[in-house]
């Protein structure tokens, strides 16, 4: 087999290869793709992210589950970061560590609680604080569909309180962006093309150390490179589609309280590779299969600690490597005024091993296994049944999973669960009522049970004994949306059983364990202004509790926020502003801290220069203010106010 670099450099060659003019001319000669040049050139949109989430979701959106669509143009910002944007809409709240693995919070859990897919492949981190998509450039990404609620009956293991759906962008044009970022120095260029068949990009990012609004050094930089090439076929009466996305980063700090006087935590490389191929026939019927190979570098150096108290400087290395592999063969079905889908999944793991590597004076002292060939499987059975009266709709499914686990030094783990839900919405006037009642799953990660070794927050031993959590949610809401007004109300009731929290054993060493069960309970809104075609006013909040049984408050619980957005288009320009107030937090689980009130604003202006050139100017942190993203105890300052600049072609 050969070397991981060398299939990242040839996926990058094989991009930049299949994304010429010369191929793109030579494939739009062919008489498959004569209607969607015609598309084209009468200027009618071949993809949107909107047809692009109706392909790669299985609920019906706006009815089974709560879900919204996010387009990635919609950034506040000119160099673009991920999970801030996302932090930006209601239930989503950012988690954990600041920087470029910074995780999001929905409904008020987090970690791996909430499961992150890319076109559809379920992605996974051996990090304990949970999946971080931030190896895909946001630049190449068209937009990100936000599904709030238990979603395990139609997502799998971990989407107990909803899912992060990310999609790749599909152009039929080429385009170009360029931007810079004051604090940290971060600039991108991205590139791309596209016609009716295929689509591809290519991205560049790097950053140096930024400051806190006090001017202390963030050690949050990195250097990314990603890339990805989608290719539609049409052999005989069936479609296919193969997608391919690489991504290569280096030298990602981990910014963090504890440097650098206690410990430097970095990443030196981050490497991915993914590919899939979706294949539909004439009927409804789709089969995915997925592959996702990663390793990922995690040093730990406590040379600056270990100096001050005149003992021999350490490194430690821990060496992450797995494979994960997918495949979804579903359809749909209709039966008079019935109709819904059912399929069969399997998601497993292989390969996922973690060295751990211990240095004095650059010397090798000792070598050992922090986790060896540890394996998953998770096959599943599901379906769903939908019906539509003249006074309600009606939406159900229901879920069962087989679930093994094992590593070379334990024994293997078989487990089985069920999941289901079921929605009822109802049109009342000009209002749309909706109740919604469901459970989900999630088994013990294998670092949760079985690593032994250093991570980034300190050393870990596994918990050999967890069992799975679960979770059951009712959600009762109100909706409407007329031609000037529009507004979502929601409140959530969620009771979660054998909840798994990291616990401290001493000052440095942290475990896991079941808690017998948790109370979460919340409710969100938004509400948006349409005074003009030109104008825009939208409100948004939401507030989130979390108790568990023994009254002590729950981990990743986030700070309640309410939220003013403003907006003003013309069809040369547009002004963004974005105001808002982050409330205190003074309950706090273990590993947590308390939160004082701060007042957060954003401003961004975009220009057409031109037909096709388009200048984005953005301040992040507008009044400068001294505040924490999160909860985290090891989480720094937020930047100081921070400007950027970005070109875009078209």
């Amino acid at each position: 087999m050969l070397p991981y670099s060398q299939y990242f450099t040839r996926s990058i060659l094989i991009v930049l290869f299949l994304s010429t003019p010369g191929l793109a001319q030579a494939d739009s000669a062919s008489g498959d793709n004569a209607a969607g040049e015609e598309d084209v050139a009468a200027g009618n949109p071949i993809y949107s992210i909107e047809s692009i989430s109706v392909a790669t979701t299985r609920h019906r959106q706006g009815e089974a589950l709560i879900s919204q669509n996010v387009r990635i143009d919609e950034l506040s910002t000119a160099t673009g970061s991920l999970s801030e944007a996302l932090a930006l809409q209601p239930s989503v709240s950012l988690n954990g560590q600041p920087g470029l693995f910074q995780t999001l919070n929905i409904r008020g859990l987090a970690r791996q609680r909430v499961q992150s897919l890319l076109n559809g492949m379920r992605l996974t981190s051996e990090r304990r604080a949970g999946v971080s998509a931030s190896f895909i450039d946001p630049l190449l990404l068209g937009g990100v569909e936000i599904i709030q609620g238990p979603a395990s009956t139609y997502y799998g293991s971990g989407a107990l309180s909803g899912a992060l759906q990310l999609l790749l962008r599909r152009d039929a044009s080429p385009w170009l962006s360029a931007g810079f970022a004051s604090d940290g120095a971060e600039r991108n260029l991205a590139a791309g093309a596209g016609k009716a068949n295929y689509s591809a990009g290519i991205a560049l990012r790097k950053r140096e150390d930024g400051k806190t609004v006090k001017g202390d050094t963030k050690f949050d930089r990195f250097d990314q490179l990603s890339a990805y090439y989608q290719r539609l076929f049409s052999p005989g009466n069936f479609s296919v589609d193969w997608q391919l996305i690489g991504s290569k980063a280096e030298d990602i700090g981990k910014d963090n309280s504890q440097f650098p006087l206690v410990r430097r935590i970095l990443y030196p490389k981050e490497n991915h590779l993914l590919s899939q191929v979706e294949l539909s026939g004439s009927g409804t019927w789709t089969a995915r299969f997925s592959l996702h190979y990663q390793d990922l570098l995690t040093r730990k150096n406590h040379e600056f600690g270990s100096a001050r108290k005149g003992l021999e400087p350490q490194v430690k290395e821990v060496a992450n490597r797995s494979l994960d592999i997918g495949f979804a063969l579903e359809d749909r079905w209709q039966a008079g005024q019935l109709s819904g889908q059912y399929g069969f999944d399997y998601f497993g793991r292989r390969g996922v091993n973690a060295r751990q590597h211990e240095f004095m004076l650059s010397r090798l002292r000792r070598a050992t296994q922090s986790l060896h060939d540890g394996k998953e499987n998770e096959s599943a059975i599901f379906a769903t049944a939908n019906r539509d009266f003249d006074f309600l709709s009606v939406h159900l499914g229901g879920r069962w999973t087989v679930f093994t686990q094992t590593d070379s030094r334990s024994e293997k783990i078989s487990r089985d669960r069920g999941s289901y839900f079921l929605t009822v919405r109802k049109p009342l006037g000009n209002l749309d009522l909706s109740l919604s009642y469901g459970t989900a799953v999630r088994f013990a990660s294998l670092s949760e049970r079985l690593f032994i070794g250093t991570t980034g927050r300190g050393e870990v031993i596994g918990n050999s004994r967890l069992l799975p959590e679960d979770t059951s949610e009712l959600d009762i809401g109100i909706e409407h949306r007329g031609e000037r007004l529009a507004f979502e109300l929601h409140s959530f009731a969620m009771d979660i059983d054998k909840f798994i929290e990291r616990t401290i054993l001493d000052n440095n060493t942290l475990s896991y364990r079941n808690l017998l069960s948790g109370d979460i309970r919340g409710w969100q809104y938004r509400l948006a202004l349409f005074p003009s075609n030109a104008w825009q006013l939208a409100f948004s909040g939401q507030s989130v509790t979390g108790i568990s049984d023994k009254k002590y408050t729950l981990i990743d619980i986030p700070a309640g926020r309410h939220q003013i957005d403003f907006s003003y288009s013309t069809p040369s320009w547009s002004l963004n502003v974005s105001l808002r107030r982050r409330l205190d937090k003074q309950d706090f689980g273990a590993t947590e801290r308390a939160l004082q009130a701060a007042n957060i604003g954003a401003l961004s202006l975009r220009v057409d220069l031109s037909e096709r050139w388009q200048m984005q100017a953005g301040i992040e942190n507008l009044f400068n203010e001294t505040y924490f993203t999160s909860s985290d105890a090891f989480s720094t300052l937020a930047i100081g106010r921070e400007f950027s600049l970005a070109f875009h072609f078209r």
